[in-house]
């Protein structure tokens, strides 16, 4: 292996590739779920540079059967052993929030980078000291907001920065679904940090940042069914902000709708932008202003991996000892965390403690037991 500092990394992250022609990093996933059967694991797999060496879950049938599937020569149940492994140069840490310091701790112990999944963590409290763990520590840390990496989004960067709008004056963005069975871990506040927006709404969060700059006087409402129990979360949430010079914004995620849609319009003074599906979809449309004829034009999503553009930054920045190389740092995911506390601050109250341990002290539940004392009240005596 290779050592040294780069770039203020402390790294060790390559080995000859057995072709003897290049250098590869190889990778250990800790926690093997839903993601990293399609999104991740491929890409870590199929990335220039990249193999997937070792994996790591709680059931070991489970991690053997992960490993045998595709071609992971190393599995194991114990997490120390695979960050014990000489053969393992960097983490890719899938497993939910909620227990992520302390793997984070046990990570950046043995002097390995991460790339880890998305939100970081519960809240911004816990997001920032993940990231502080590997700054003091000198070692690179990445999050997995993949779609910085699309070549749709590429493109509408491009857009924006050839200054094709003109000076933006709006930001909308509307997202409905029909609402899930709320089981899981993603419906789970003491393993999220919050509902489906948490999990789903900070990539909309993070591609704001990434297409307009860092969002700015952001603020935020939200809101569950009035027959939701007090544990559970947030599900229709609405965020207002500006952007840009002179752009306002607003978004709205709706996970109790009655139809599903979803939709982002960037309105500027010389064209307005119109993305369909912005997470999943793949078409793009410009209306002129001067009325010249509208492009309409599709990029589709990577395939069969989403996460492997993204993936191949983050090992070209291994590699390269660049972290300017990866789209997603932990600098830019400590701006999306800081969002969605704001946002939701007056549904849980303030979120730098740890408000998953006490649904009662959440305004959404006090609020609640304050109407209802006040019906109560304003009810006729019995004669």
């Amino acid at each position: 292996k290779e050592a040294g500092r780069v770039s203020g990394w402390q790294h060790t992250i390559m080995k000859p590739d057995a072709s003897g022609d290049g250098m590869r990093t190889r990778w250990g996933i800790v926690g093997c779920g839903d993601v990293t059967e399609r999104k991740s694991g491929p890409g870590l797999q199929a990335a220039s540079g990249s193999e997937v060496h070792a994996v790591m879950r709680r059931d070991a049938a489970k991690a053997e059967d992960y490993a045998w599937r595709h071609g992971v020569a190393m599995w194991t149940a114990d997490l120390d052993t695979l960050l014990a492994c000489e053969q393992v140069d960097a983490v890719y840490l899938a497993t939910p929030p909620g227990n992520r310091i302390d793997i984070a701790n046990r990570i950046a112990a043995v002097g390995k980078p991460c790339y880890m999944e998305k939100p970081m963590a519960r809240n911004f409290a816990e997001s920032l000291q993940i990231a502080q763990i590997f700054s003091q520590a000198r070692l690179p840390l990445f999050v997995a907001y993949y779609r910085r990496a699309y070549p749709r989004y590429q493109q509408v960067k491009a857009l924006l920065e050839n200054n094709e709008l003109g000076e933006l004056s709006s930001v909308q963005y509307l997202m409905r679904r029909r609402p899930q069975p709320a089981n899981g871990w993603r419906h789970d506040v003491a393993v999220s940090g919050g509902g489906l927006f948490v999990d789903v709404g900070s990539h909309l969060l993070d591609l704001l940042d990434f297409l307009l700059g860092p969002l700015k006087d952001v603020k935020g409402t939200a809101t569950r069914a009035s027959s939701a129990p007090a544990t559970a979360p947030e599900d229709v949430v609405v965020m207002n902000f500006t952007a840009g010079q002179a752009a306002a914004g607003c978004a709205i995620w709706n996970f109790r709708a009655s139809d599903d849609f979803e939709s982002l319009e960037l309105v500027g003074d010389r064209a307005r932008l119109v993305l369909p599906e912005p997470m999943n979809g793949s078409e793009c449309i410009i209306e002129f202003a001067d009325g010249s004829p509208s492009r309409r034009w599709a990029v589709p999503p990577p395939c069969p991996a989403v996460q492997q553009p993204l993936i191949q930054t983050v090992v070209d920045a291994l590699q390269m000892g660049n972290p300017s190389l990866c789209l997603s740092t932990a600098e830019s995911a400590l701006r999306t965390a800081k969002c969605i506390d704001v946002v939701l601050e007056d549904f849980y109250g303030p979120r730098e403690n740890d408000f998953w341990k006490d649904p009662s002290s959440w305004p959404v539940n006090t609020s609640c037991s304050e109407a209802r004392d006040v019906d109560e009240q304003s009810r006729p005596n019995k004669a």
